[in-house]
């Protein structure tokens, strides 16, 4: 396709529920859209009935990745399953990662749900934090100024306007916790509304295990979503 984006279509393409996942890997070449896709196939079988987008974007070392190529690459895809949706809800899914990218197309084009799966909420202090070995400077090319962070991090664009789903296991090593417990508490603050759910002795894939604690709470929001 011509966009920079690119979509594994899963499930049942009239179901009431329209789904998009996006995958983590701190917004670098190597990681795909395989990361998440045991979770996007879940998400297509059983119930609730769901029209899933397992979707690819450009990323760090690749044409076109990188801020803002990435985010705008991923609001693009979220824009295109809204006008596929025709009406039906629209629930938007990122790990890691993509948990940032998740939540900053959301503020674009906002959605029946915005999930956080381990996700990088706070950009700022994933730069000082050096997190990822420096992946989120890395995503900016450099180091970002205040105006770049204000446009690309997702807790200084609060209020959303969308509700959202934080999950995040508290000995992730990978994230900290600390990403989300932030966002949480600026959301609320802001006036969205933010659900939060801590996993104890969770780390950072057993989010996005079909098998793992995470899945049955993002199953049953997104069943209360299909319910109407």
């Amino acid at each position: 396709m011509s966009e920079a984006w690119s979509a594994q279509r899963l499930g049942d393409a009239d179901a009431p529920l329209f789904c998009v996942f996006v995958h983590g890997g701190f917004w670098r070449q190597r990681y795909t859209a395989a990361e998440i896709q045991l979770l996007a196939a879940a998400c297509a079988s059983g119930e609730p009935r769901a029209s899933v987008w397992n979707i690819e974007y450009p990323r760090v070392g690749m044409a076109g990745g990188g801020w803002p190529g990435t985010a705008r690459a991923v609001a693009d895809a979220l824009a295109a399953a809204i006008r596929e949706s025709a009406g039906r809800p629209v629930a938007i899914v990122g790990h890691s990662a993509g948990g940032h990218l998740a939540l900053w197309a959301a503020g674009e084009h906002p959605v029946a749900l915005a999930v956080s799966l381990a996700g990088v909420c706070n950009l700022r202090a994933a730069v000082e934090a050096r997190l990822g070995d420096g992946a989120a400077v890395a995503f900016f090319g450099g180091e970002p100024d205040d105006r770049t962070l204000a446009a690309a991090d997702p807790i200084a664009r609060l209020p959303l306007r969308s509700p959202s789903l934080l999950i995040h296991g508290d000995a992730d090593d990978t994230v900290p916790v600390s990403q989300s417990t932030a966002y949480h508490a600026a959301a609320v603050a802001a006036g969205d509304s933010c659900e939060l759910h801590l996993l104890r002795g969770a780390g950072h894939f057993e989010v996005v295990d079909p098998r793992g604690r995470a899945w049955p709470i993002v199953r049953a929001r997104l069943r209360a979503l299909s319910a109407g």
